[in-house]
């Protein structure tokens, strides 16, 4: 993960609030239509317009915590070094140079080291699960064609 993403981990309190707000959002997430919502301290009130993205956004925010996961917020758009970025597929640091280096994952440089686009890793990882699902499926009939069935 990068430094300029913001991790938030839940205290009990946080889990328990975002349970019972996940409970009263659930009821108009699946409308797929801006909510219009109040926002109130004691000394303020607002109302805030949130569209359908916002609200999907927000309903996932407050299941995940509310199950008392840590929540990463960061955008796509940004990137990673060749550390994170081999944390993220679980492979080596060598490995995933030797991945850049084959030109198999686009990256640029910042100075004289490599960074990859999120967005190009996750990629990546999607096209990478997919084409071992296909060859889990091949070799699946290829047993099925040779009688070696459960």
């Amino acid at each position: 993960m990068s430094s300029n993403a913001e991790t938030i981990a839940p205290t009990q309190h946080d889990v328990m609030m975002a349970a019972k707000a996940s409970r009263q959002l659930s009821h108009f997430s699946n409308l797929h239509k801006s909510l219009q919502i109040q926002i109130q301290s004691e000394d303020n009130q607002e109302s805030v317009a949130l569209s359908p993205l916002i609200v999907q956004l927000l309903s996932r925010i407050l299941n995940e915590t509310a199950s008392g996961h840590t929540v990463s917020i960061e955008p796509v758009e940004s990137d990673m070094t060749t550390s994170e970025a081999a944390d993220y597929l679980n492979v080596s640091r060598p490995y995933l140079t030797s991945l850049l280096q084959q030109g198999k994952l686009p990256f640029h440089l910042v100075g004289s080291h490599r960074r990859v686009r999120r967005e190009d890793i996750a990629d990546y990882k999607k096209r990478q699960k997919e084409a071992s699902y296909a060859a889990m499926r091949e070799l699946q009939a290829q047993a099925e064609e040779l009688g070696m069935e459960n």
